[in-house]
């Protein structure tokens, strides 16, 4: 079976004769006493009289709940049995079209659906009912999904921010209207009016999150009864699995690293220090608490847990309630550099979030957004490797000095300092057993010799005074783990 269309309309709708309180022998039903539209699917009539449109006495009825019909199919329905049925004329239309490829038709003339499910099957479109006098009494507004949802995922809507999560009515992709206005009694005055705002989301265990809204992303000031497209998209998360990180044991019921894991807003909270960057207020209203080891993509999947959480509120101990895990938005994004990146999911503007406890193995893989919204980095240390030889660590003269390549060979020339600010030199016979002077280097903090963060170009000398002759080596740190290289003089032999 497939969605009805405009292609394939005319041969698998047929109109019923009866409603579904009689005894119907067709899909669609005119009820012209009470002036209402039926959509019967399969579910209520399993099998149906095709033979009028080509069909067999004992098909399959082709109207599914699962798959719908498109609104443009039931207007070209409705014109093609006012063109052969006479007593159909003789009442005013039920369907109006407004714009085709906006998705937007109309009932008219106080003709509207009969229930519930006569307004659910309907996709493609967003419509508005109109009273006998063309007032609009309510409005729909049409939802379509632009790009991939898995077929087994639950996409679901807010109509205020970080209002109630509701889920659409099939899972899947998403082609589905939802009331956005009501005026039941046409004074102008509506008892519902919810056209100014509407979020989808789509967040499945295990895979990378979406939420589109109108007002940010689509730029619609006011949802009415026309269809528009959310770009909602879902992909296989890079670290969070159902294999190593069961969803069971995250949430269901935590255990190990999980067990103690909880969101805590601070109403005062205090600066953390051991970023590079002490600039700013370095507050953090939020934090995640995770005293039990947990790895950052453990940490990660606890975050990605928590979102779609229906009734867990943020506040595991109660200090700020009322914001649910799947209502609100996520704690964290990534970066152009793969790194995770914190956030508020209550407040993303004002309000940040500090994961504590973060293995140093997992440091530089993740940024922290304090509550100024400024980015906090550790630190990144190089170890720097310089092996200067057995001829230099045997000279008890020989020294080593090293300085940035910016201004040496001047009198303005700058000594590098290691992570502790100590001066890069000394004696080489402070080498190590294998003859290597080693030191750290701050490369994310360290401004001399250029900006935090960046490579810097360095000179390296070890000199002897009676056994090693003199050696000079250019070289870069760069952000990686180590940075080693090679000045060994060689033997004296000229005094």
């Amino acid at each position: 079976m497939a969605i009805i269309d405009l292609s394939n309309y005319d041969t698998t709708l047929v109109q019923s004769t009866a409603g579904r309180a009689g005894t119907p022998d067709g899909n669609i039903f005119f009820d012209k006493t009470n002036g209402k539209i039926e959509f019967i699917s399969a579910d209520e009539l399993p099998t149906l009289d095709l033979t009028s449109v080509g069909g067999g006495a004992t098909d399959a009825n082709p109207l599914l709940i699962t798959d719908g019909i498109k609104f443009e199919a039931i207007y070209a329905f409705e014109n093609q049995e006012r063109s052969a049925d006479e007593d159909l004329r003789k009442y005013d239309r039920w369907t109006s079209g407004t714009f085709k490829f906006g998705g937007a038709y109309n009932f008219v003339n106080a003709k509207i659906p009969s229930a519930v499910e006569d307004r659910a099957i309907i996709r493609g479109s967003g419509w508005v009912e109109l009273d006998a006098d063309g007032v609009p009494i309510k409005k729909f507004f049409g939802n379509k999904g632009l790009s991939n949802i898995e077929a087994g995922s639950q996409p679901y809507y807010q109509q205020t921010i970080q209002g109630t999560a509701t889920n659409f009515a099939k899972v899947g992709q998403i082609d589905e209207a939802i009331l956005v206005y009501q005026d039941t009694d046409a004074n102008g005055t509506p008892d519902i009016d919810l056209t100014t705002y509407e979020a989808v989301s789509i967040r499945t265990y295990g895979n990378n999150y979406d939420r589109k809204d109108t007002t940010n992303d689509l730029g619609i000031a006011e949802l009415g009864g026309y269809s528009t497209g959310f770009a909602v998209n879902e992909s296989v998360h890079l670290t969070t699995n159902t294999t190593s990180h069961p969803y069971a044991d995250v949430m269901g019921t935590p255990t190990g690293v999980w067990a103690n894991m909880e969101l805590n807003y601070i109403g005062s909270p205090s600066a953390k220090t051991e970023f590079s960057d002490q600039t700013g207020t370095r507050l953090f209203t939020w934090e995640l608490i995770s005293d039990d080891s947990a790895t950052l993509d453990q940490q990660v999947a606890w975050l990605d847990a928590f979102a779609t959480e229906e009734a867990m509120e943020a506040d595991g101990l109660g200090g700020e309630t009322g914001h649910f895990g799947k209502d609100i938005e996520t704690w964290y994004s990534y970066n152009a550099s793969g790194q995770v990146v914190t956030k508020s999911g209550v407040d993303p503007d004002t309000e940040g979030l500090y994961l504590n406890h973060v293995p140093t193995s997992d440091q530089q893989r993740v940024v922290m957004t304090a509550d100024d919204g400024i980015i906090k980095a550790y630190s990144f240390s190089v170890s720097v490797e310089a092996a200067v030889g057995a001829t230099a660590k045997a000279d008890a003269n020989a020294w080593y000095h090293s300085y940035f390549a910016t201004n040496y060979n001047s009198d303005s020339a700058i000594t590098v300092e290691d992570k502790s600010a100590s001066e890069v030199k000394g004696l080489a016979s402070t080498a190590d057993g294998s003859n290597k002077i080693i030191f750290s280097f701050d490369y994310t903090g360290d401004t001399v010799g250029g900006s935090a963060d960046s490579d810097k170009d360095c000179v390296f000398l070890c000199e002897g005074d009676g056994g090693a002759t003199q050696q000079k080596t250019l070289y870069t740190i760069i952000k990686n783990t180590t940075v080693a290289f090679s000045c060994a003089p060689g033997v004296e032999n000229n005094v």
